[in-house]
């Protein structure tokens, strides 16, 4: 394999690691409110961050950091209140 066909699988990783991470948040956006939803929300986003093409890109490199502290925030209240709901539950 040389550079450019290194370079390529690269990107094409990239690309599919957002396509999954866009696809997720569709799911959940349209009604798919779970905690383990928003978990492989978050962790789709760790692995994109982790990409090696982002370092070269700052400005999605901070679109992505935004987008997973949004979704830690998110997942975060879906186990608080799931929490809620089983302390409710179980004083009935």
């Amino acid at each position: 394999m040389d550079e450019a066909e290194i370079a390529a699988g690269s990107q094409a990783e990239l690309t599919r690691l957002h396509a999954t991470a866009c696809l997720l948040m569709t799911q959940f956006i349209n009604g798919r409110h779970c905690p383990k939803l928003s978990q492989q929300i978050v962790s789709q986003l760790g692995h994109l961050l982790n990409h090696p093409q982002l370092k070269a890109r700052p400005e999605s490199r901070e679109l992505y950091q935004q987008l997973l502290t949004h979704w830690q925030g998110v997942t975060q209240q879906l186990i608080d209140h799931k929490q809620q709901q089983r302390q409710t539950a179980v004083y009935h």
